[in-house]
């Protein structure tokens, strides 16, 4: 087995990204990496550091706070549905990956800006990933957002109140969970640390730029 670092939401926290990655060869980084943002007067603000990543493979999916179409321009962005093998290959041990979430606040973000209204997968997508997930049956899944009955479990833990967003990334991760339950779960996208089992899986979510190093 190798090692890989499992690393929260950065929000645009470049230099302590880099401080998290420096001492590991290999990592990926949940989503909301603060990708394609613009200022108010519409200048791109600060890249996710190409250097230090180019170092090593460090690699990341998209939460609902990256601008999708910058991601696609990122060589270290990995696509939503993705299976990253383990370094021997072993495709039984790999990485299962999706990126995307609903952003609940954004009435109050501006498109183009802070906010892209294709920040989940269309159903179409999610339907194709659904069944290669089953086919994969994959050791360890990276997302951003978790599956619906994991989202309930927070909500109730930390005494949230639950709001009707509509996430169809939800109910696609949560059917499958259904056809196959993975080692290991990792997400963030809620702003805590948490984890906890479930069946067969450990479900371990992570707070901004919280880290945990996982064997495959």
């Amino acid at each position: 087995m190798t090692a890989i670092r499992i690393i929260g939401d950065v929000h645009g926290k470049f230099r302590d990204y880099r401080d998290i990655i420096r001492d590991v060869p290999r990592s990926i980084q949940v989503g909301d990496m603060g990708v394609g943002f613009r200022n108010r007067f519409g200048e791109p603000t600060a890249n996710p550091p190409y250097d230090s990543m180019s170092r090593g493979d460090h690699k990341f999916i998209r939460g609902n706070h990256d601008n999708p179409q910058a991601c696609e321009r990122h060589p270290y962005w990995i696509p939503d549905g993705s299976f990253v093998p383990a370094t021997n290959g072993d495709m039984q041990t790999g990485i299962y990956c999706l990126g995307g979430a609903v952003s609940i606040d954004k009435a109050w973000r501006t498109q183009g800006l802070d906010w892209w209204p294709d920040e989940e997968c269309s159903y179409a997508e999610l339907e194709r990933m659904i069944d290669d997930y089953a086919a994969i049956k994959p050791d360890v899944v990276v997302t951003h957002d978790c599956p619906s009955s994991i989202a309930n479990e927070i909500l109730s833990a930390f005494n949230m109140k639950k709001i009707e967003d509509g996430s169809r990334t939800r109910v696609a991760l949560e059917r499958m969970l259904e056809s196959h339950q993975p080692r290991e779960w990792f997400f963030g996208h809620w702003h805590v640390s948490l984890s906890f089992v479930r069946g067969q899986t450990r479900f371990t979510c992570l707070n901004e730029l919280e880290h945990v190093d996982v064997d495959i």
